[in-house]
């Protein structure tokens, strides 16, 4: 009688403890606790009570990792698959100190899809039933208790990730909304149409238009290294930078050029660049003096149909602390000449057989619609390009500007 009375005291023991262990594994979750936390009293609650000391625990969150080993030498192995856990018969894992034998794969399953397999066997050999086979149903319950959570934890984890990403996103769409313009000046000389397609939610496209007297104007168009809220404010700093230089110097390219070339360099810090091309326009002279750096060359089309492409610069912003070599341009305008702008994503988008739409399919627009308003030319060539690359997607982000001179 008293023997069979211990023995419903020890169960009774054993019952509360496992129902203890539980609870203390919930309430960790509870508290968020740290993953390491949760790993340390799943651990502690196997081997203390029930001498369960040999663990190694996989999981599954895109890649196999391992997340706990405990009584076992040596380093365990990597896992490329599930496959890896379907052993037939006793199962083993060959550490680097030798092959470990355990008693069971315990297995963590959501919709038929395993999220973890738990390895467990005993620390000795003895006699009677294994502990592991003993408490089977309750290691599987702790498992599928703390497998869950840790899971829950990553998703959360994420979840809270996409969310600041979707945030810094939408400020620097905000920002770069700002940046670009949507109304052009009305002025006698010089009409103007342009058109911008990001990839992404924010690209790293730029273009602008200004006067900074009555006889000078301003045309540039950018490309920043990078996308995101990083680009967006290097673009934003840079647009400050290069309006506030060229009110100050403006026929001075070079000086123009080094100095917003070591501001770039000072807020990248060599992590980004910036290409860009900008031009000044003075209007007594119909002279367009301008400097390229690094940027798609744009093409100038006079009254005639002869084009050029206005190549001469130096290399982009922000790339050397110091441009090693730099020079500017100067073109001489008639009356209805055409300055067309653009970045990578128009002239190198390619079409499903891989061929980029490229430079003569543009020169062949603007023949067509030469003396054509410039907003017609502009949708001509937004279309042309579409129709060019058919199904295939964009790569990059689509700016165009379009000029014409009276």
């Amino acid at each position: 009688m008293a023997h069979s009375i211990q023995r419903l005291e020890q169960r009774l023991e054993l019952q509360d403890y496992k129902l203890s262990a539980l609870l203390d594994v919930t309430q960790g979750i509870n508290d968020r606790a740290s993953e390491e936390d949760l790993l340390d009293k799943f651990r502690a609650s196997l081997a203390e009570h029930l001498g369960i000391h040999r663990l190694v625990l996989y999981a599954f969150d895109g890649d196999w990792r391992c997340l706990l080993v405990n009584g076992i030498e040596g380093d365990v192995p990597e896992v490329q698959d599930a496959a890896f856990f379907e052993q037939k018969g006793e199962v083993f894992l060959s550490s680097t100190a030798g092959k470990e034998q355990f008693d069971v794969v315990i297995p963590v399953l959501h919709n038929d899809q395993p999220l973890a397999y738990l390895l467990a066997g005993d620390t000795q050999e003895g006699q009677g039933v294994s502990p592991v086979v003993k408490h089977l149903n309750f290691i599987q319950t702790l498992t599928n208790v703390l497998v869950v959570a840790l899971q829950n934890q990553r998703l959360e984890l994420e979840r809270a990730s996409q969310e600041a990403t979707r945030r810094e996103l939408e400020l620097a769409a905000t920002m770069q909304s700002m940046l670009v313009p949507t109304e052009w000046p009305t002025d006698r000389d010089v009409d103007v149409a342009a058109f911008y397609k990001p990839h992404l939610e924010v690209g790293g496209d730029y273009y602008d238009v200004f006067t900074v007297d009555e006889d000078r104007m301003v045309f540039c168009m950018a490309d920043v290294s990078g996308k995101g809220i990083a680009a967006a404010f290097l673009m934003s700093n840079f647009q400050a930078n290069l309006r506030a230089s060229f009110q100050y110097e403006p026929d001075d390219l070079v000086s123009v050029v080094n100095r917003l070339n070591e501001r770039v360099s000072e807020n990248a810090k060599g992590e980004k660049y910036i290409t860009v091309f900008a031009a000044v326009y003075h209007r007594r002279k119909r002279e367009l003096q301008y400097v390229n750096c690094g940027h798609n060359p744009p093409l100038i089309m006079l009254a005639d149909g002869k084009t050029q492409q206005l190549e001469l610069g130096s290399v982009g912003l922000g790339m050397f602390r110091e441009i090693p070599s730099l020079e500017t341009g100067v073109v001489q305008l008639d009356r209805d000449s055409t300055l067309v702008c653009f970045t990578d994503g128009l002239v190198e988008q390619e079409n499903e057989e891989g061929v980029p739409y490229g430079m003569q399919r543009m020169e062949d627009i603007l023949r067509e619609r030469r003396g054509m308003p410039v907003k017609d030319v502009q949708t001509a060539l937004i279309d042309s390009v579409k129709g060019f690359k058919g199904e295939e997607p964009s790569f990059d982000d689509t700016a165009l500007m379009v000029v014409r001179f009276h």
